[in-house]
């Protein structure tokens, strides 16, 4: 294994967080857009709260519009795999053209999405995408370490947006499993007074979430 630059590390966690951003928040507004468009309009406003962006919004008609494919917005879905597919580009040689080629499918149903008759049934491409580059990741990416990065990237990424949506404590605890043991095989610098404190925390069904968000966010050592 040869020795990962701190910058590349810095790529390859991104990676993996964009990616994983896209997918989470895809699957949620997916699952909103019925309710915002049959409903309740304003239930828009409730998922941007969860998220943690701004409602630029006013209506649950322009989100629905405007947040998978405004690229001037910079918290649209589209936003995010642009960041995402920047990242790949620089690290085209470590995770191969095969997997960045995956990225950029994504957008490309985004942008055919948009266009279409169907979006919200087109968008669901984009998922299958991106479960398509994980198993490239896996399958492709030769060296443990750099596939940790990203993982535990995506693994810090699900965390946050599990713990803003609420999900329930037991879903909580099991990616917090899986991405310990991602932090310990990717070797990256962490604080381990943080690690110490989450652990704990969870040990309590009743945990303080918005805490253990920002715990996690400052996990990862600069």
């Amino acid at each position: 294994m040869g020795i990962i630059t701190v910058e590349k590390c810095d790529h390859l966690f991104w990676l993996g967080r964009y990616v994983e951003r896209v997918h989470t928040e895809l699957k949620y507004y997916l699952r909103a857009s019925d309710r915002i468009i049959d409903a309740d309009p304003n239930d828009y406003a409730v998922l941007c709260s969860k998220i943690g962006i701004p409602d630029i919004y006013h209506s649950g008609e322009a989100f629905i519009q405007r947040f998978p494919f405004d690229e001037e917005d910079p918290n649209s879905i589209i936003s995010n795999l642009n960041r995402a597919y920047d990242n790949a580009i620089v690290l085209r040689n470590d995770i191969s053209t095969d997997t960045m080629a995956y990225i950029q499918l994504a957008i490309d149903d985004i942008k055919n999405a948009q266009r279409g008759n169907s979006p919200l049934a087109d968008l669901m491409l984009v998922i299958d995408h991106i479960l398509a580059f994980w198993g490239c990741v896996n399958d492709v990416v030769d060296d443990e370490q750099t596939r940790n990065i990203i993982k535990l990237g995506m693994g810090i990424e699900r965390l946050d947006l599990y713990l803003s949506f609420e999900r329930p404590a037991g879903d909580i605890e099991k990616e917090y499993r899986k991405m310990k043991q991602y932090l310990h095989k990717s070797h990256m610098r962490y604080d381990d007074s943080i690690l110490y404190t989450i652990d704990n925390m969870l040990s309590d069904y009743e945990f303080d979430r918005r805490n253990v968000k920002n715990l996690l966010r400052n996990l990862i050592a600069a």
